[in-house]
């Protein structure tokens, strides 16, 4: 009877997302290239991949990861801390930290990890999390794990931030945390007001740069970078940055860049560190040759750009309002997850892909499509897309 309650407890939740249109099923595609895929017999550009500079296709990039396996193997199977620390990771490590603009990093399993991972084990009970409404859900998880009180303050809106932070009179360690590029909207993180605030009101600033690192800045080196380039902050000024390999790095993986000291606590007490196996050779090769494609062919970004001003234009002429993004993501709204869902499945038909994204990933009533451009993308490419959302929203009658 048990489990037959549960079996029924089951069957009602998925009815329930079936009914909002919210229940998930994974497609089965097969990669074709940089923006090629196929799915269901059919041949599509792939406009829904976080692949921004066409790394993971990169002739380099594979010749490496290759030549990682032929040294290493296939996986070093076991934690950091036993016996599965290789020089390449401490080279990795080297390199990420470079790029940051930080004495050092240290790599995690994943993105997800390395957020839940530092939030949980740098702060705990007796200190308190400010966190951004539209911060990415490892780094809400994090705030969970950690057992900090966490006061979430309205997405982007430094103001309401600032009020936060003036009433609140309880002692022990203050960090903020925010995404720098916001994974759904391609919105950017006011860093330069992120870090005033921290300044005046004894906080640790911490920044998920997932979306950022390889695409914004001058050397790709993320969104602080970007901002340093104009002169308005400075790297000391963010004690914590997360980062990727498995966007523009065209790898897997995750890492924290921080002070030296920070990444020895973290040996010592992250156990999403502590408790995973390394990355495995492959990933690490593969993140090492990206990073210096990233810092030896800045063309790559600069295509990148290019595209995405073509979009954008695109965009913005055909009637297609995309908000406040300044990166290579453009979200599309409708009302309803059903609407989002149905103009999907019709790109599908005029050969391209793009993601339908629906309440939890973004808030109700935002379901959108999330377009991401990348620098493999020709323009070509990108006016077929532009003309094929005019007309499946004409044929759908979609205001």
């Amino acid at each position: 009877m048990m489990v037959m309650n549960r079996s029924t407890f089951i069957s009602e939740e998925l009815n329930q997302l079936d009914r909002l249109c919210r229940r998930r099923t994974m497609k089965r595609f097969v990669f074709q290239g940089v923006q090629r895929i196929r799915f269901q017999d059919q041949d599509l550009i792939n406009f829904s991949s976080n692949d921004y500079l066409g790394m993971s296709q990169h002739p380099r990039i594979k010749v490496s990861a290759q030549k990682a396996i032929s040294i290493a193997g296939t996986s070093t199977s076991s934690s950091r801390l036993i016996c599965g620390n290789l020089d390449l990771h401490e080279k990795l490590e080297s390199e990420l930290a470079i790029l940051k603009g930080k004495d050092s990093s240290l790599v995690f399993a994943s993105g997800f990890t390395a957020n839940v991972g530092l939030l949980s084990s740098l702060v705990g009970e007796g200190d308190h999390i400010f966190s951004d409404a539209l911060n990415h859900a490892s780094i809400i998880d994090g705030c969970r794990l950690s057992r900090a009180t966490t006061s979430i303050f309205r997405h982007g809106d430094l103001e309401h931030l600032e009020n936060v932070l003036k009433n609140f009179r309880a002692t022990g360690r203050r960090l903020v945390v925010s995404d720098s590029v916001f994974s759904m909207d391609g919105e950017l993180a006011d860093v330069p007001g992120l870090v005033k605030l921290c300044e005046q009101y004894d906080c640790c600033l911490m920044l998920d740069e997932a979306h950022a690192t390889g695409v914004m800045g001058s050397r790709g080196g993320g969104l602080v970078e970007y901002f340093q380039d104009r002169g308005e902050v400075h790297p000391d000024e963010v004690g914590l940055l997360m980062g990727t390999l498995s966007k523009a790095l065209g790898s897997f993986g995750g890492f924290i860049a921080s002070s030296s000291l920070v990444r020895d606590y973290l040996i010592n007490k992250c156990r999403s560190f502590i408790f995973s196996t390394a990355l495995p050779p492959s990933a690490v090769g593969a993140a090492l040759a990206s990073l210096e494609l990233v810092r030896l062919e800045p063309s790559l970004r600069e295509k990148l750009w290019k595209n995405v001003g073509l979009l954008r234009k695109g965009l913005e002429q055909n009637g297609f309002f995309s908000g406040k993004s300044e990166t290579p993501i453009f979200p599309v709204l409708f009302a309803s997850e059903h609407r989002a869902m149905e103009m999907s499945e019709r790109l599908l038909d005029h050969g391209f892909f793009v993601a339908a994204i629906r309440p939890p990933s973004v808030p109700l009533g935002t379901s959108r499509l999330r377009i991401t451009v990348t620098a493999s993308h020709s323009s070509s490419q990108i006016e077929g897309l532009v003309h094929s959302l005019a007309k499946v929203r004409e044929t759908l009658g979609v205001d």
